[in-house]
């Protein structure tokens, strides 16, 4: 744990394992060229974007740092069968749009400033059909169990709202009152981006992102170990 004091500011960070290997987890990545339109999952539906990262983020509350988090998190964002819609524009024309699902896991270790506590959480069981793409942003609502390495399975059905920003920044808000106030927080649950797939496609910006496998970061969150 490091501690930075420029003024009164005091920022918080902590170093995971996560973290230390996060060049490991560039170089894997990069080995492995995909593009949207060759991934699909086992039940036959593509996923049309994903984006993976780690987190590093102070939760806060009352203006003082309660926890330090860090680890990593991994969203998919998968077609349904489609619906043709009619746009009754006066020319006849007929749009095609997907139905959309959602998938978001993660892994992350939460500890107390002063170095006591430590403990991870593991978020899967995610489900979702609420996803929106706002300009450059997604936002996506959802249901998902929360373990702990010490009580397995501890909170389940949590909504919970991921907000992909500017295709960069994530924010994740857990449902405070179905997990009893252990991630309150003033601010979201912050992470940011280590790659990304299709998200180009979608938005005004064309931000320019890592075109590489999510695969390394999405395995090692869904084989529901905790760290």
């Amino acid at each position: 744990m490091a501690c930075l004091i420029a003024g009164t500011l005091i920022i918080y960070t902590i170093i995971s394992e996560e973290t230390l290997n996060y060049l490991n987890f560039k170089q894997a990545l990069a080995q492995q060229q995909f593009t949207p339109n060759n991934i699909k999952n086992h039940q036959g539906t593509h996923i049309i974007a994903q984006a993976s990262g780690h987190f590093a983020n102070n939760q806060i509350k009352d203006g003082m740092v309660t926890w330090i988090q860090g680890g990593l998190w991994n969203l998919q964002i998968k077609s349904l069968p489609y619906n043709n819609f009619g746009n009754n524009t006066g020319q006849n024309n007929t749009e095609e749009k997907p139905n959309m699902t959602a998938v978001f896991s993660a892994n992350f270790t939460m500890i107390k400033p002063d170095g006591s506590l430590s403990h991870s959480h593991l978020i899967n069981n995610f489900s979702s059909n609420n996803v929106i793409f706002a300009g450059n942003d997604i936002i996506v609502t959802g249901i998902a169990d929360i373990h702990s390495n010490d009580v397995g399975l501890e909170f389940k059905q949590v909504p919970i709202t991921v907000h992909l920003m500017g295709k960069k920044v994530l924010g994740v808000t857990i449902n405070v009152s179905k997990t009893n106030g252990h991630f309150a927080s003033s601010n979201e649950m912050f992470g940011t981006l280590i790659s990304g797939i299709g998200l180009n496609k979608y938005g005004t910006d064309d931000t320019l992102i890592t075109n590489v496998s999510n695969s390394k970061v999405s395995s090692q969150l869904n084989n529901n170990t905790i760290k």
